[in-house]
């Protein structure tokens, strides 16, 4: 085997192992577990002198359209997705830059304002009812 398959039979395990690690169980795999998901966020893990940014696309470096408080809940969900890319792009990121592209985005609206905001950030909003 030569270097290059080898070093891509390694990085292929590891994304392999990252999808598990990273949450892939997230993601729905089936109509069922799309029916499982919440129907209204809150938002959690942002500090409170901080908001979550709501972007126009599903980046980091995007525009912020609107900041969420920390506090919010009711945001309505639309939909869930994590940023793919090609292998080749893939490996040529930084530790940092591989952790940031594995993250899930969340389109949701608030107050009638529709974006994207990074997932790890929000959680099922029990005080929502269907």
């Amino acid at each position: 085997m030569t270097r290059t398959a080898s070093l891509g039979a390694a990085a292929l395990s590891i994304l392999a192992g990252l999808g598990v690690a990273a949450g892939a169980e997230e993601r729905p795999q089936s109509l069922e577990q799309f029916n499982e998901m919440p129907a209204f966020w809150a938002v959690t893990g942002v500090r409170s002198d901080d908001v979550l940014h709501l972007r126009d696309v599903p980046s980091a470096d995007s525009k912020s359209l609107a900041g969420i408080p920390y506090n919010a809940h009711g945001l309505k969900h639309l939909g869930c997705r994590r940023n793919e890319m090609p292998f080749e792009d893939w490996i040529k990121l930084s530790k940092e830059a591989r952790k940031a592209a594995l993250m899930q985005w969340c389109r949701v609206e608030y107050k009638g304002q529709q974006g994207w905001v990074a997932g790890r950030f929000l959680k099922p909003d029990e005080s929502q009812k269907h």
